[in-house]
């Protein structure tokens, strides 16, 4: 499935990969330089922080396995030098994909983008100023009451932390990506398998990579994660698709399923088909420069591709009038155009062909609904 777009440009494969391992490298080189030169504070950085959550009065911390120094100094210079060069990866991250996204896919990078980085810090901070200080005190506390020695092991302390916050961090980005995709429209309950299989296979291979020798903690913050991001977006992923509330799909004449929209294309924005009383069994929505507008063409790929329709049906326009990559896309997605053979206006029966083809049709036929008082509903006979 392949969309070409009005402003896109046709570049080689190679030329994508030369800029990505472009951008990759600056990204990586910088998060290196800045790693060693947090490597030269990282001592007094961990210093202060084991004094900051120390819960004893006098000191108890303990330095059981000196080897495992280094890799805690290593690994936390990482992390910070990564955080430093967040802003250059979102930056240059940003400018590659920006040009092949659809409008409602840039808005929802965007403030994904935002929003992570901003919870992300936020939630860091949390994590180090009130949540350990308070549960190692509470296990100080513990320990003291049943008149135990407290040694508590340095190195430790700091591994569980920054597992922790690695974790968030993962959670982070996964949540804020889940949520804002339901924000925008991306998510609901016909896309929710598709980023859950995206997001958590992710978050899931992130863990078990990253934290290899934790064995139980591992695999408890990865049950963990997932339910705290599956919670978190549980608006979302049981919700409706907007276009579709209390829209079904139909199953034709041969046992297939459709998902149908229909689309008024009128230059005041008002529905030229059948009277606005009409209850349609069918998403519709309006246009008013589908022939012209790029922004309407993709608009209604958007609409096309989030929610896997099956056939538009298109009132107003005849089928040449469409751009030519508009309908390639149409059928790229597995889409198919149909085009109302009656342009003439309001009527009790609307033939829409395939392709504006003579050949196939499929009839919208308004019929009275004794049952609800007389007011008229549209049924559709499906003869292609």
């Amino acid at each position: 499935m392949t969309l070409n777009l009005e402003h896109d440009h046709q570049s080689h494969v190679q030329d994508h990969l030369n800029e990505l391992t472009a951008r990759v490298t600056l990204v990586m080189f910088l998060s290196s330089l800045f790693t060693g030169l947090w490597l030269t504070q990282i001592d007094s950085i961990l210093d202060f922080v084991l004094q900051f959550l120390n819960p004893c009065v006098e000191g108890c911390l303990n330095l059981y396995d000196p080897a495992r120094w280094s890799a805690v100094r290593w690994m936390s210079s990482a992390l910070l030098g990564i955080g430093t060069a967040l802003p250059i990866f979102l930056q240059q991250g940003w400018k590659f994909i920006h040009p092949g996204l659809l409008p409602t896919e840039r808005r929802w990078v965007k403030s994904w983008l935002l929003g992570s980085s901003v919870t992300l810090i936020l939630t860091v901070l949390a994590t180090i100023v009130l949540f350990f200080p308070i549960v190692f005190d509470m296990g100080h506390q513990t320990h003291e009451s049943v008149q135990l020695d407290a040694r508590y092991d340095a190195i430790q302390m700091l591994t569980l932390i920054i597992a922790v916050i690695w974790t968030e961090i993962i959670v982070a980005c996964a949540l804020s990506a889940m949520v804002l995709a339901g924000v925008v429209g991306l998510l609901n309950k016909d896309t929710a398998d598709w980023w859950r299989i995206r997001v958590y296979g992710l978050v899931v291979l992130l863990l078990l990579a990253s934290l290899p020798n934790e064995g139980g903690l591992t695999v408890l913050l990865t049950i963990l994660s997932i339910l705290i991001i599956e919670r978190g977006a549980r608006k979302w992923i049981q919700s409706e698709p907007p276009l579709f509330k209390g829209k079904k799909p139909l199953m034709d004449h041969e046992g297939g399923i459709r998902k149908i929209l229909l689309i008024n294309h009128s230059s005041d924005g008002k529905r030229r088909l059948f009277h606005p009383a009409v209850q349609l069994p069918i998403a519709n929505t309006f246009t008013n420069a589908l022939d012209t507008s790029t922004s309407e063409q993709e608009h209604i790929l958007e609409i096309i591709l989030h929610n896997r329709l099956t056939d538009i049906f298109i009132d107003g326009l005849p089928y040449n009038s469409l751009p030519k990559p508009f309908r390639e896309n149409c059928r790229s997605l597995g889409c198919s155009v149909w085009i109302n053979q009656n342009l003439e206006g309001e009527t009790q029966t609307a033939m829409f062909s395939l392709n504006g083809e003579l050949r196939d049709f499929i009839s919208l036929k308004i019929s009275k609904d004794v049952a609800i008082m007389g007011n008229q509903r549209m049924k559709i006979v499906f003869n292609a």
